[in-house]
């Protein structure tokens, strides 16, 4: 996304995540490196964090299991459609 759209996007759209799992989960699951945040030196700090940190791996890893318990086993795609209509309608 160019600097132009995102500036845009980020004015125009109200939502205090981006990725799926974080808007689901309505909390930071996982970190999001937006626009300049993505460079070599953040994904590797965030990596290491992931791999070395016990408790934040364990962490996301029982996040993990209470979207997968929120999504249900059976269609995921429409659970995930109504859950994200249903946050975006709210704000």
């Amino acid at each position: 996304m160019s600097v132009i759209t995102y500036a845009i996007a980020k004015r125009v759209v109200n939502v205090k995540f981006i990725s799926l799992v974080n808007l689901i989960a309505d909390r930071e699951v996982v970190r999001e490196l937006i626009q300049d945040e993505l460079n070599t030196n953040n994904l590797e700090m965030e990596l290491l964090r992931i791999i070395e940190n016990t408790e934040e791996r364990t962490n996301m890893i029982s996040d993990y299991q209470e979207l997968r318990y929120t999504l249900g086993s059976e269609s995921v795609s429409d659970n995930t459609a109504k859950k994200m209509y249903s946050y975006l309608s709210e704000n």
